[in-house]
């Protein structure tokens, strides 16, 4: 048995899993990560989620911080953040495994309604890992075992779900997952801000419209802001941006100029420049990569 892992869990997750990588299963809000070997840097854009580890290992990038994301640790983020992952343990015979959760905002609600205040550790990142408890390992692997029945899935899965939010309510960063309850908590109103820069990432980055907009001071926004992502505003846009212009060269047809625009690049040079920075390699050769990968 893996540290902290029942092996029924393991074997439920690897029966559920598929070579696709990714698979949705009959929940809406839960899914499995496999992969069959390690992984170089991997870019992508995480929703509010509650990712457990059941085998093999990860490492999570957001901003310059790193988490390293094993079995019999979670790791759970409050916002939507630009992160990089690499898997660094996993071979065909022990595929890395993981489940995704996502954190529904009505569901938070209504634990932190009932259970109330928090009294977990005081933390401004959105994003944080933990040992995983018995109990919380207990509901995921309840879930796993209804996933094949409607009935009870229809049933059960809502109580199951709220149960989980309820016992990262009992863990030591408690206090996240209660702001996040909260109507007007800081990373509440950063996440609004978040949804906004995420939605208009082409266009002109406005601080003060931001800061207003959530109802802080253009320097507390700020600092608020990088304390959540790990990021300032201007490094979250570039991010959003970069990412959306790497999904669209490698999906759809388009020369790299077209491209810098439509994310909302003024100079072509310069989009190539970042580009490079972030991913390791000028456009051109990086989705050439891409493709041959494939």
């Amino acid at each position: 048995m893996t540290p902290g892992i029942p092996t029924e869990l393991i074997r439920l997750v690897d029966e559920y899993s598929s070579p696709a990588e990714i698979t949705d299963t009959s929940l809406e809000a839960l899914k499995i990560v496999r992969r069959d070997q390690k992984t170089g840097p991997v870019h992508s854009l995480y929703a509010p989620c509650l990712c457990l580890v059941v085998q093999g290992e990860k490492l999570v990038t957001v901003g310059k911080t790193r988490y390293r994301c094993e079995p019999g640790k979670f790791f759970a983020s409050a916002a939507n953040l630009p992160v990089v992952g690499e898997v660094i343990t996993a071979s065909a015979r022990s595929p890395y495994l993981c489940l995704v959760l996502s954190l529904d905002q009505k569901v938070i609600y209504e634990v932190v309604d009932r259970a109330g205040p928090s009294r977990g550790r005081n933390t401004d990142t959105g994003v944080f890992t933990d040992e995983v408890t018995g109990p919380l390992t207990d509901a995921f692997l309840r879930l796993m075992r209804i996933l094949g029945n409607e009935r009870d899935r229809q049933v059960l899965a809502p109580l199951i779900m709220r149960e989980i939010v309820y016992y990262l309510m009992k863990s030591r960063f408690a206090q996240v997952i209660y702001e996040l309850g909260v109507k007007g908590s800081q990373i509440g109103r950063i996440s609004r801000s978040i949804e906004k820069i995420r939605r208009d990432f082409a266009s002109p980055l406005k601080v003060d419209s931001l800061a207003q907009m959530v109802g802080m001071s253009p320097s507390s926004f700020f600092q608020n802001f990088k304390k959540v992502t790990l990021l300032s505003p201007i490094q979250f846009q570039k991010r959003v941006r970069l990412q959306e212009a790497r999904r669209l060269l490698a999906t759809e047809t388009g020369d790299i100029t077209s491209v810098a625009f439509r994310v909302g690049y003024e100079s072509p040079s310069q989009f190539s420049r970042e580009y490079a920075r972030l991913f390791g390699l000028p456009p051109s050769r990086d989705i050439k990569q891409l493709q041959n990968f494939v």
